[in-house]
């Protein structure tokens, strides 16, 4: 706790409880008795930098870090040639696939059962149901190939959506930037120009009103863009008008 001084009081306890009551190490909150050496801040061996680093154990950190220095991090490239891997390693393994093989198989063993209950044939009968689980299993493996194929190619079209969305507004963002630069270079032309061929009284309206306009909108640059200002001019009235 602060003093009047200024000085602050080490606020670890002893061993049996009280309040240590020692001066604190300048800039820390405890003497050297309670921890006041031990370094601290970016000093410290455990100081991670981020939002969530500081709940990540050690082994995961190198990749933490790795990822926010990532420039690419917001891009969906990866995550389509994974999709795309995936489909194609899927649609493969239609080679193998026979499910209209299996319908036809699974009609005929179902025939051999209705015989054979028409029948009264019991063992017939067994031995058409152990024909049939092979069959129906077969039909489910294919089913589900399908259906992850289907799965995959629905995630892969919306992947691919999210990045030309991405793309799109990454191309305005470039855009904004492009015309902050011509909106700089405007301004420093209509200088040069009214400074060119207008008397200093004439120039100095002129300088005046487009300065007015300008300010009633937002020309700040945007980050990494900067704006072109107008060289200073060289006649003391228009000076006073751009001041």
């Amino acid at each position: 706790m602060p003093t009047a001084n200024g000085h602050r009081l080490c606020d670890g306890h002893r061993k049996d409880g009280a309040p240590c009551g020692g001066w604190a190490m300048r800039g820390k909150t405890k003497c050297h008795m309670h921890g006041g050496k031990s370094p601290a801040g970016i000093a410290s061996p455990h100081f991670r930098t981020g939002k969530y680093s500081s709940l990540l154990p050690l082994r995961l950190a190198a990749a933490y870090d790795a990822a926010r220095a990532d420039p690419d991090l917001h891009s969906l490239a990866d995550e389509i040639a994974l999709a795309e891997t995936r489909l194609r390693d899927l649609l493969t393994r239609l080679d193998t696939s026979d499910l209209g093989h299996a319908w036809v198989a699974l009609a005929a063993a179902w025939r051999d059962f209705a015989r054979c209950r028409t029948a009264g044939d019991i063992p017939g009968m067994q031995k058409a149901l152990s024909a049939l689980e092979p069959i129906v299993h077969r039909g489910e493996v294919d089913y589900l190939l399908w259906q992850d194929i289907t799965d995959t190619a629905r995630l892969l079209a919306q992947l691919r959506l999210q990045e030309h969305r991405r793309l799109v507004d990454l191309e305005s963002m470039m855009t904004a930037e492009r015309a902050n630069v011509l909106f700089g270079l405007l301004l420093r032309t209509v200088h040069s120009a009214v400074i060119e061929h207008a008397d200093p009284a004439t120039a100095r309206r002129i300088l005046t009103a487009v300065q007015a306009t300008v300010r009633t909108y937002d020309t700040r640059p945007v980050a990494g863009a900067g704006v072109l200002r107008p060289d200073p001019p060289a006649d003391a009235a228009a000076a006073g008008a751009l001041a």
